[in-house]
């Protein structure tokens, strides 16, 4: 990817980061979105970032848009796209809990209605991969989190569109995939080959052994039999 199209993802991004703001929560100011906007290119455009970058919040944008229609609450899930891997550091195990912690803060300073926050919060938890949908969440405790009734949870629909859109990626066809495995290979770069197969095969048999990857019907016609074949792919190498 050239640095033009870098800055021509940053730029169409930084529209919908505006436009989703100002629709929803009129009573921020330019500048509280701008800076808010500017925290979060520093920190996807971080250098270690091969796959976990701008691009792949663009292309979760692009599957939400086709199934925005299907969505209990399209604000918390597109919230949730903008903040899911914003803390991502290789060497760790807890980025998807401390991303989850980044928008609680974050939204929070923005004045966001509490019930939206743990919505958010909760659909970043699900992308501890592989996960699933599910109708309780345990170990949601703090000065914020402390409501854990079903008016607060997020609709078992939407974390599954949502889950299903982190991870369209599996199912492209094989030299995107393959595009795909490249990347994550170079966010590892630190660690040995043969140390990095053993981990990255051990995390797709999980997938496999699972009963469906995709828990909507639309991602799962789409593209649960190619994410299987990219899968064994990877295992079969």
């Amino acid at each position: 990817m050239t640095d033009e199209d870098v800055c021509a993802i940053s730029e169409r991004l930084a529209l919908r980061w505006q436009l989703l703001l100002q629709d929803n929560f009129a009573h921020l100011d330019t500048a509280q979105i701008q800076q808010a906007w500017l925290r979060l290119l520093l920190h996807y455009q971080e250098a270690h970032r091969y796959y976990h970058d701008l691009s792949h919040i663009e292309a979760c944008f692009t599957w939400f848009d086709r199934v925005q229609e299907q969505f209990d609450n399209p604000l918390a899930v597109a919230l949730a796209i903008w903040f899911h891997d914003i803390i991502y550091d290789v060497r760790r195990r807890d980025n998807e809990v401390n991303s989850g912690y980044y928008a609680i803060t974050a939204l929070t300073n923005f004045a966001v209605p509490p019930q939206l926050v743990q919505q958010v919060y909760e659909l970043i938890l699900l992308t501890q991969h592989p996960s699933k949908p599910r109708h309780v969440f345990k170990g949601l405790s703090g000065s914020l989190l402390t409501n854990t009734n079903n008016d607060v949870l997020s609709s078992i629909n939407d974390q599954a569109l949502f889950l299903d859109i982190d991870l369209t990626i599996l199912g492209q066809h094989s030299a995107i995939y393959a595009n795909y495995e490249k990347a994550i290979r170079a966010e590892y770069q630190h660690v040995p080959l043969w140390l990095y197969k053993l981990g990255r095969k051990r995390l797709l048999k999980q997938f496999l052994r699972q009963p469906i990857i995709y828990y909507s019907d639309y991602f799962k016609e789409k593209f649960e039999h190619q994410a299987r074949v990219n899968i064994q792919s990877v295992l079969k190498s």
